[in-house]
Order: structure tokens, then C-alpha cells, then sequence
């Protein structure tokens, strides 16, 4: 730097280094908005989240289930529950419907993905264990799988056993 200020190329370069720090504390910020938006999401709806997964895991442990299988259309996707008591399970963007309870997400950008995620594996001594998923969607995206709804049920073959093997969407 002379005596008379600064030069063009040094005013170019303190300009075009302050751009790109600005930039970054951009990008910075609105991932932490992103990650707050999921943490409000995740306390609003974390009781009600676990009160459907208990239901519905004692509902299928009291009622022995026996199988079940899904069917979808465009509006819900129905898994149904073969137990003593047969039962079934609604999913809608909006609502879980379980024994005539309905389970709503609290948050205003949050919905079921009724695209839900099933798995059936055999296991040791007749045993086999089942698993499906309930996806929840923040702004119709699956931005973390700790939010999702997952059910498991783990159980001894039998006669009257029917599981289906997969599922697809």
C-alpha cells in the first residue's frame, strides 16, 4: 500500500474476501435453521409419536399376531392386523388411525408418508421377526429417520402364520 490509500486490486480483493466469508456465515445459518426447525418438530410431536408405538406394539403382543398384510390407494394405506381381535391400521398424510383413535402430528409442516417401509426375516428355531416403518415427512421430506414410526413384533411360527414376504410402494 502507498502512501496515497488502496489500490484498486487491493480494494477487488478485501471486497471479494469479505463476499465469500459472508457467504459461508449464510450457508451456516440457514443450516442451523433447518436443524432447529427439526428439533421443534421433534419435541412437539415426540409424545405423540411414542404413544402410538406403544399402543400399537401392545395391541399386537396382547392379541398375538398371527400376520398381516398392506394395501394402498390414493388416499391411505391400510395395514391390516390379523390377531385374535383383527385389527387395522390407517395411514393418511395427515392422521394414524389405530382401534378407532386417531394420532394427528401437532407440527404444521409435518405428515405421514403413507409410502410405508415393511420387512419380514426368518429367524432361528421357528422364530421370525417383523418390522414396518411409518415415514414422517417435515415439509414432504424425510429429513431424519428418528422421527419415523417404527413397529417390530417378533414371534413363533405357527399354523395359521401369513406374513408377506415384501412390500413395495
Amino acid at each position: 500500500m502507498n502512501k496515497r490509500g488502496f489500490t484498486i486490486i487491493e480494494l477487488l480483493i478485501s471486497i471479494l474476501l469479505l463476499s465469500i466469508v459472508l457467504l459461508l456465515l449464510l450457508k451456516v445459518m440457514a443450516s442451523l435453521e433447518v436443524v432447529n426447525h427439526d428439533m421443534s418438530y421433534a419435541s412437539d410431536d415426540e409424545i405423540s409419536r411414542t404413544k402410538i408405538i406403544k399402543n400399537i406394539e401392545e395391541s399386537m403382543i396382547h392379541n398375538h399376531l398371527n400376520g398381516l398384510f398392506i394395501e394402498s390407494n390414493e388416499e391411505k394405506t391400510i395395514i391390516h392386523l390379523q390377531m385374535d381381535n383383527n385389527k387395522t391400521i390407517e395411514v393418511t398424510n395427515k392422521a394414524i388411525i389405530f382401534d378407532n383413535e386417531k394420532y394427528q402430528l401437532k407440527s404444521k409442516n409435518a405428515t405421514y408418508d403413507r409410502c410405508i417401509k415393511y420387512q419380514y426375516v426368518d429367524l432361528e428355531n421357528n422364530y421370525y421377526l417383523v418390522t414396518f416403518t411409518i415415514p414422517v415427512l417435515i415439509d414432504n421430506k424425510n429429513t431424519t429417520i428418528h422421527d419415523d414410526l417404527t413397529f417390530t413384533y417378533m414371534g413363533l411360527k405357527n399354523d395359521t402364520t401369513s406374513y408377506m414376504k415384501d412390500y413395495s410402494c
